[in-house]
């Protein structure tokens, strides 16, 4: 694994340099690399999440893992299925490898336990995290900027309607008042 070429992705990656993105999604070797982003900035968010929960920092990069592979599904569904545009043509690994390579800002996650600082460092690598992951989109599945936002909303809708339903198997009901 080149670490060299992982940093200077992830440079571009955080510029916004769609010849990255690119690069990225033709690579399948950094589907691997994504995955390693992917746990690195997990453990780097349950770090700044530990306080008194000190199995933040286990937890929380398995969840990324697992979050990251099932939200990468249902965008592909989403978006070769649902709303692909008319030059979609994509696989999951592409998916998954620009959207694992997205979550580089959750890193900024380690800082959370500051006070104020952290908050802010959060919302602001929460805003950049939402417009990278909205570009990885657009490249994984080559469609515009309105699609791909539709795409994200779509697969966030179907994953909350699927936790929604493991809730109510597994008796974890939800009040209605």
């Amino acid at each position: 694994m080149n670490f060299e070429r992982i940093v200077q992705r992830i440079i571009g990656i955080l510029t916004l340099n769609d010849g990255v993105y690119e690069e990225i999604e033709r690579d399948h070797a950094a589907t691997t690399e994504a995955a390693l982003i992917v746990a690195l900035a997990g453990l780097l968010s349950g770090i700044g999440l530990t306080g008194d929960r000190w199995y933040a920092f286990i937890i929380v990069p398995v969840a990324a893992l697992i979050g990251w592979v099932i939200g990468s599904y249902f965008i592909y569904l989403v978006g070769t299925r649902l709303i692909p545009a008319p030059n979609t043509k994509a696989d999951l690994g592409e998916v998954l490898r620009l959207t694992g390579y997205a979550r580089i800002t959750a890193a900024l996650g380690v800082f959370a336990f500051i006070p104020v600082l952290g908050w802010v460092i959060g919302l602001l690598a929460g805003l950049l995290g939402i417009v990278i992951y909205i570009k990885a989109i657009m490249h994984s599945l080559e469609m515009d900027i309105p699609r791909a936002i539709g795409t994200a909303m779509g697969s966030w809708l179907i994953q909350l309607g699927v936790i929604a339903v493991i809730l109510l198997i597994f008796g974890i009901g939800f009040a209605i008042v």
